[in-house]
């Protein structure tokens, strides 16, 4: 991702550190902070363009800046309405982060809003200290092997997705079909400099887990 044309948006959930947001967006282009994210934001040491929220995780508007109240009752969450803003403003990449691993219902919600920044034409990321997670509609993906992380593994959203195909990991897949809530997709491996996935239907959510601490 051009990180200058990237929007970072933080959520509320504390992190043990923020070291890895410097690899994906040493300088993006927006920083929305979804109530309590302003919290977040500040110990990372991004300055928010933009708060946005209902106010009720710890957040709250601030002089000099720009800020959206949204009303306690309402059809979406604040992190949704905080990338509806950001694509409202041009940013069709966004990095979400200090969005999961609260709530669970929140961060089942956070990991399908990928799907949801895909279909209204942005890309999207998931980070925290450990993990990557990304949309993926099948269309041919390559993956740096040197990025850091152990495993590789696909979640099906679509209950079947056929004629995958996983090139340059430890076990590859030529033209398999997974179905959802099977788990024979799940700790893979990039094995080379590059793992090149493709699939001929179907949608799922790519997570790069456990970062090295060295590489």
């Amino acid at each position: 991702m051009g990180t200058e044309m990237t929007a970072l948006i933080f959520g509320s959930i504390p992190s043990e550190g923020w070291d890895y947001l410097k690899t994906y967006c040493p300088a993006p282009g927006l920083v929305i902070c979804a109530d309590g994210g302003i919290k977040c934001a500040r110990e990372a040491g991004y300055a928010p363009d933009l708060l946005v929220g209902d106010w009720d995780s710890g957040g709250g508007p601030e002089e000099g800046i720009p800020s959206v109240t949204l009303p306690p009752e309402k059809d979406l969450t604040d992190l949704q309405a905080a990338a509806e803003l950001a694509l409202e403003r041009g940013f069709r990449q966004i990095v979400f982060c200090a969005c999961v691993g609260g709530r669970l219902d929140q961060t089942a919600a956070n990991l399908t809003l990928l799907e949801w920044v895909h279909d209204h034409g942005g890309e999207a990321k998931i980070l925290d200290t450990g993990n990557e997670v990304r949309f993926w509609d099948g269309r041919p993906l390559t993956l740096d092997g040197d990025a850091g992380y152990r495993y590789l593994s696909l979640v099906p959203l679509d209950r079947t997705i056929t004629g995958v195909r996983l090139r340059g990991v430890k076990y590859p897949l030529t033209n398999a079909t997974l179905t959802r809530g099977d788990t024979l997709s799940i700790s893979n491996e990039v094995s080379g400099p590059q793992a090149v996935l493709s699939a001929d239907t179907g949608r799922m959510l790519v997570i790069r887990s456990q970062k090295y601490t060295e590489k």
